[in-house]
């Protein structure tokens, strides 16, 4: 694989290609793994299965994320990692160091690690998406996870490994369950069911981890669904709905930075809305936005406008304004305005 020459474009590259290039940089060599901001069950699974099968080629590594590791989530760190922040610079894996990006949409999802690694290759199932470097997106993956996994098999398959490691399996049924709401979500399609048949027979605490990912909340993640259903409000005639918190509102509902979530899942449980959406300060004049369509809405291509991306029907961006008001004013006129043209 080339580095970029400046002014080229990315290269869309092929999966042999990436696989290829993947097993002549990283074996006996070191890369930094990066997860999105506000990591999710697809980004986390995805990346300690990625660090797991690089280790088995000699490849030494470490997950970074601009955010703590989810609590929900500490189950899928199988490598037992200490936390996920940068090293100091200087040490390995700190600033300016080599880098894999997994299921990271466009630049701003990387949060404070923008800018600072060197990232040679993105894998990437977000058709609605911006590159950050040369790249592998499968858009009819439902999931980073499923990549992950080809590339487990496919090692296997051509000898690169004699077995697929303890823990791949599991890091990727995790990784496609959470990004497709435990199969329930319309990015679910055959072959997803095809990968999760394969995994369910290497998995046998598959139900624990759906269990985990979706029936168990914490003390904060109750606080949280309580503060959403206390500000959610549903518009333009019933076809959105809202939930929207100033930073200061977030900090005395006692909300971790982690289970903001809650205010989308809340938002898209109301019968009968279009697009579901959140909005939360993150800076002031700075607003982080997530919308789930539930309709025929692509709301990709709304985020897409804010400079954001993602799925057809779930996607986030950052939109700059004056004020919370401000923000969703100017979210809920750009998400009827798409509604109208569907």
């Amino acid at each position: 694989m080339r580095r970029k020459i400046e002014g080229t474009p990315w290269s869309n590259l092929k999966f042999d290609e990436m696989s290829a290039w993947l097993l002549s940089f990283a074996r006996n060599s070191k890369l930094a793994l990066i997860a999105h901001a506000r990591p999710d069950g697809d980004c986390i699974g995805s990346a300690f299965a990625m660090a797991l099968l690089l280790e088995a080629i000699g490849c030494k590594t470490r997950v970074i994320c601009s955010d703590p590791l989810p609590e929900r989530l500490a189950f899928l760190n199988l490598t037992k990692q200490e936390d996920l922040s940068m090293p100091p610079l200087g040490e390995d894996f700190s600033e300016g160091f080599d880098a894999i990006a997994l299921d990271v949409a466009a630049p701003s999802q990387l949060g404070m690690l923008e800018g600072r690694y060197n990232i040679l290759l993105g894998l990437d199932h977000h058709a609605n998406s911006t590159p950050i470097s040369d790249r592998y997106m499968d858009a009819d993956a439902s999931a980073t996870g499923e990549i992950v996994w080809r590339i487990a098999r496919n090692w296997q398959r051509t000898g690169v490994i004699s077995e697929i490691p303890d823990g791949v399996a599991y890091a990727c049924y995790a990784a496609i369950s959470s990004d497709t709401g435990c199969f329930r979500y319309s990015n679910v399609t055959s072959s997803t069911h095809r990968i999760a048949a394969q995994l369910l027979s290497l998995v046998p605490a598959h139900a624990d981890v759906d269990r985990r990912l979706f029936e168990i909340k914490t003390p904060s993640r109750i606080a949280a669904e309580k503060a959403a259903v206390d500000v959610l409000k549903v518009v333009d005639n019933g076809r959105i709905s809202v939930c929207a918190m100033s930073a200061k509102e977030i900090c005395n509902a006692g909300i971790r930075r982690d289970e903001l979530d809650a205010l989308t899942d809340v938002a898209r449980s109301v019968d009968g809305i279009r697009v579901a959406s959140s909005v939360r300060e993150e800076r002031p004049g700075e607003y982080r936005v997530s919308l789930r369509s539930n309709s025929d809405t692509d709301v990709s291509e709304i985020c897409a406008d804010f400079g954001g991306g993602g799925h057809v029907r779930a996607a986030g961006c950052t939109i700059h304004a004056c004020s919370l008001d401000e923000a969703v004013r100017v979210l809920t006129g750009a998400i009827s305005k798409r509604i109208n043209a569907s």
